[in-house]
């Protein structure tokens, strides 16, 4: 069975509005597959949906309540549940103060329907022991009637337009208060350089280690390598910054490269110092750098690595580490037939 149809079947079985464009629980290391559903259960708002991590699949269930001090409780509660977690079904389960997501992966056969919905029921059943369901308010200001499920960035609830509108004002106002605050460029240009530095010796003197005096060469490990390279180089710079802005991510990307391409000059110099059966010295790094260009593309998969190096520092901006921050909420009404309608503007950097 294909995901859009377990995903139909699923919310057959829940009651639930099945919403195939919907992102819920869409980040920067997790994909939403095939949408969401969403459905009102014993009073509390569930979310599920089917996403992926890497090479991992795992289907993700969140049970909403009004906001409470007992998410500690809660999730020891569904964590003690009789038969919840076994060896083949092991869940993780993450309480907060509005909601509980539980979480389990599945290989080649996704979890039966009836025990999904088994499941979903257990997680209601402890939840509200200790949580109240929702009471036909707004949960906001806990006095206008809200009955139509919104998601606020993905995530379902009950949010009356009013304070739809003075959330967005908020946001707003805290993102143009962050555009306006001044960023220390010296600082974070210093940072930066000593950050990438740093990371270039330790990509450059650890890919050495592993193949320079072995003769091998892997193009895959080094066209990729730049993504890793850049976490640390970013995330540094952005701290001693004290803000995130176009600038920024163009010193990020040149940062990046720059520590890239710092090792890589220490790895083609150990290289060398191989071949001519010398040990290696910092003097030897001067004929590297003035050859560098040639080194790098002397021949199609080193000038393939070369390419990736630059395509991937060039990403820096869309990468978690290099994005512009988000303010402002997404708000979206879910409509009976699954379609989503937006009712507020989309998130401001």
């Amino acid at each position: 069975m294909n995901v859009q149809s377990y995903m139909q079947q699923m919310a057959g079985h829940l009651g639930a509005i099945y919403a195939p464009k919907c992102k819920t629980f869409t980040n920067d290391y997790t994909s939403n597959l095939k949408g969401a559903l969403f459905a009102v259960r014993s009073g509390y708002l569930i979310a599920l949906a089917l996403v992926k991590s890497g090479n991992s699949t795992a289907i993700r269930v969140l049970v909403r309540y009004p906001k409470t001090a007992t998410a500690p409780q809660i999730q020891e509660a569904i964590k003690s549940r009789a038969g919840f977690s076994g060896f083949l079904t092991k869940k993780s389960v993450k309480a907060s103060e509005t909601g509980v997501l539980v979480a389990w992966g599945y290989a080649f056969k996704k979890t039966k329907i009836e025990d999904v919905v088994a499941i979903v029921d257990g997680i209601i059943e402890e939840v509200s022991k200790y949580a109240p369901a929702f009471n036909g308010k707004c949960e906001d200001c806990s006095a206008t009637e809200t009955r139509e499920i919104v998601l606020m960035n993905g995530v379902p609830g009950y949010h009356c337009p009013g304070c739809q509108m003075r959330s967005v004002a908020e946001k707003q106002r805290e993102a143009e208060e962050y555009r306006a605050g001044n960023a220390n460029y010296a600082m974070g240009a210093v940072v930066g350089v000593v950050a990438a530095a740093v990371v270039g010796l330790i990509w450059g003197f650890g890919v050495s280690l592993l193949e320079a005096d072995s003769g091998k060469w892997s193009p895959k490990f080094h066209a990729v390598v730049t993504f890793l390279l850049s976490a640390p180089v970013c995330w540094v710079m952005f701290k001693a910054m004290g803000k995130r802005d176009r600038f920024g991510q163009v010193l990020g990307c040149l940062l990046t490269l720059g520590a890239k391409w710092f090792g890589d000059a220490i790895y083609f110099a150990h290289v060398i110092a191989h071949a001519d059966q010398v040990p290696f010295t910092w003097q030897m790094l001067t004929p590297v750098l003035k050859d560098f260009f040639a080194l790098k593309s002397i021949d199609g998969m080193h000038i393939f690595v070369t390419i990736c190096d630059v395509a991937i520092a060039a990403a820096v901006p869309w990468m978690p580490w290099g994005k512009l921050p988000k303010f402002v909420p997404v708000y979206q009404s879910v409509q009976p037939d699954g379609s989503l309608t937006q009712t507020m503007a989309a998130g401001a950097p």
